[in-house]
């Protein structure tokens, strides 16, 4: 269902469609390019038929994760989606996740939590937007 992508044309299409890009890249004018994240050692792009993650190394076992699903793969794919990245997540020995959330988005934070992310008390701002951290344990 998900593979490790290196394509950056599916990827920019992807995150830079209308129905997904307001949602990521804040601080980024315009579209955005993922060559350069795709190049950094340590991040994986999971991507599949409508869309994915990318799972961003912050530090040994740890990874940021930033989530771009099309429309049509809203629900039960998002669903698999999700827990295939889990999975993979797991087996290449991630312990823990975590990710940004604006405390307006509902339907993310609902996804977020029902794959297992638990809201921190710590919050952070960038660009002039606030976000709040969620995160979870693989182990």
């Amino acid at each position: 269902m998900l593979e490790r992508s290196y394509d950056t044309a599916f990827i920019n299409r992807v995150v830079n469609d209308p129905s997904v890009r307001p949602y990521v890249g804040s601080g980024v004018d315009g579209d955005i390019d993922t060559r350069i994240l795709v190049d950094i050692p340590g991040n994986w792009f999971l991507m599949g038929e409508h869309g994915g993650f990318l799972l961003e190394y912050t530090s040994p076992g740890v990874r940021e994760v930033h989530t771009f699903i099309l429309p049509e793969g809203r629900g039960k794919w998002a669903n698999d989606a999700r827990t295939a990245m889990l999975d993979y997540a797991r087996v290449h020995g991630t312990q823990k996740l975590w990710t940004k959330i604006k405390p307006d988005s509902k339907h993310v934070i609902r996804y977020a939590r029902q794959g297992g992310m638990q809201m921190t008390d710590e919050m952070v701002q960038l660009f002039g937007t606030l976000y709040r951290i969620y995160r979870m344990e693989l182990i």
